[in-house]
């Protein structure tokens, strides 16, 4: 009788050994950690992103958890400044004892905490910066869902460049000085380049800068006619303005971040159906269908401010959620890792193309999808469906 109660003592101490090897899961619950913008002039996208998040544990939850465990998703908000996310992580980890990371805010902030997620284990789920310093070198527990700004542009100008109205187009750049700058200006090299573009002028300007009338000028004396535009938020919105001032008849292809409500509502005055490319769906079945759903679990206003952001933070924590639950009951990072790395076309029901992390850059979510906006109706319209560039 002594040496089966030592035996099973003996047992029951070494499992709770091992679930004290990797915090965050308990009989009942998963935690997993969430870095965000939730103050400052970007909390839009923060919030958008979070709410991605609880929709997507609302549902898991909802359809009796991972093996049994409900998710609990523990936001901490970074104001978008890298410094702050290597301590809000630290919080998370040291604190709450998260278990993964879903929420990453921007790249800078992602590289601020790849320190504690590599020295953790971390599995870790990037989706709203999906740049290549994320991905190379590759981190053994980080996997990334997302399209480079550079491919992302080059379908907007394969698609202009196709129509019969753009046979005469000339092209203008006007992108941001900087890495970001840098990747769209990649993208536009390329399809001058592949198409035979006829490029009429490439200019740069600092990050924060309002006023465009000068490079705006310059652009319309070049004869642009489709204008690549490198602006974000406000920024993108005045490129568009001056370009009207100047009575210009333009194409013009943007960044998906414009593609929320917010940038679009922005944009719509100067009355230009820009065009955006995105690796995550901006209007469709798939994006009512998901409407439909997560009305179940947020309030009006939640609803309401559901974008693009929100989409890809679902996707991300959803694939995290697959992978977790093909450990079954015997829950460990390592697990989940190994899980993620195997996962292949997993379904996304159209939000996205098929999620597959079984490559060397751990790397999914590359194929876009062209869009464009309708000043008319305030809505966007598909012009292509997802393809790799």
């Amino acid at each position: 009788m002594r040496r089966t109660i030592s035996t099973l003592a003996a047992t029951l101490l070494l499992s709770t050994v091992a679930y004290a090897a990797d915090p965050g899961v308990s009989d009942t619950e998963i935690k997993i950690g969430d870095v965000n913008i939730m103050t400052g002039p970007a909390a839009f996208v923060g919030k958008g992103v979070a709410l991605g998040s609880k929709i997507a544990a609302a549902e898991i939850n909802a359809a009796g958890g991972v093996n049994g465990r409900k998710i609990t998703v523990i936001t901490e908000d970074d104001g978008y400044i890298p410094a702050r996310s290597f301590q809000a992580l630290t919080k998370l980890i040291e604190v709450d004892g998260i278990f993964a990371l879903n929420g990453t805010s921007g790249t800078a902030n992602v590289l601020a905490m790849m320190p504690l997620i590599e020295e953790n284990n971390l599995p870790t789920v990037v989706t709203t910066a999906p740049a290549e310093l994320v991905y190379k070198p590759v981190r053994p527990s980080v996997f990334t869902f997302g399209a480079k700004y550079a491919d992302a542009f080059y379908a907007q100008l394969k698609y202009i460049h196709g129509k019969p109205e753009s046979k005469d187009a000339v092209y203008g750049l006007i992108r941001q000085d900087d890495d970001y700058g840098k990747e769209i200006e990649a993208g536009y090299e390329r399809a001058v380049k592949d198409f035979g573009l006829k490029d009429g002028i490439r200019l740069r300007f600092k990050k924060g800068t309002s006023n465009f009338s000068a490079e705006i000028a310059q652009m319309k004396q070049a004869g642009v006619t489709v204008i690549v535009n490198g602006g974000i938020f406000a920024g993108a919105a005045n490129i568009l303005a001056e370009a009207r001032k100047l009575g210009m008849d333009i194409q013009s292809a943007g960044v998906w971040s414009e593609g929320i409500p917010a940038s679009a509502a922005l944009s719509a005055p100067a009355g230009y159906d820009f065009m955006v490319a995105d690796y995550v769906a901006l209007t469709g079945e798939s994006t009512e269908k998901f409407k439909a759903m997560a009305k179940q679990y947020v309030t009006d206003e939640e609803l309401a401010g559901i974008s693009r952001y929100t989409y890809v933070t679902y996707i991300g924590l959803k694939t995290l959620a697959h992978a977790m639950g093909e450990c079954g009951k015997e829950l460990t990072r390592a697990c989940t890792i190994e899980k993620l790395k195997a996962l292949k076309g997993f379904d996304t029901g159209g939000l996205s193309a098929p999620v597959s992390f079984d490559n060397d850059n751990q790397l999914s979510g590359t194929a876009v999808a062209v869009y464009q906006y309708d000043t008319k109706t305030g809505a966007f319209q598909e012009r292509t469906g997802f393809e790799q560039y």
